[in-house]
């Protein structure tokens, strides 16, 4: 079983690019090294900015989420933007756009 995430994220504005994308490469490289990563992919989708991510289990998500680089870009979410998150269980990894799909029908703002 395998645990699926989405977050889409909109920039408040072009001033907040610059660390909007600074924290999103220090994250994905985070993410790439964590302990029960299975994918990652990053997509824009007009003017959102979606991560999705799979992993071994919820548990190695949570984990992921609470530290390191990801963390700091967490504190600076609101002031950076907003945006929500989707995630389910799922027995095999699904294609992007059956979770894109999943998250505009059940997507809660963060």
């Amino acid at each position: 079983m395998l645990y699926v995430s989405m977050t889409g994220f909109r920039p408040k504005g072009i001033a907040q690019l610059p660390r909007f994308w600074w924290r999103t490469i220090r994250s994905l490289r985070q993410v790439r090294r964590a302990p029960g990563h299975v994918a990652v992919t990053a997509r824009i989708v007009d003017g959102v900015y979606h991560t999705m991510t799979a992993w071994s289990d919820q548990a190695s998500m949570r984990r992921f989420v609470a530290c390191g680089a990801h963390l700091a870009a967490m504190r600076d979410f609101r002031e950076l933007g907003s945006g929500r998150t989707y995630g389910c269980s799922c027995e095999d990894l699904p294609d992007w756009d059956t979770v894109y799909r999943l998250w505009q029908l059940h997507g809660r703002d963060v």
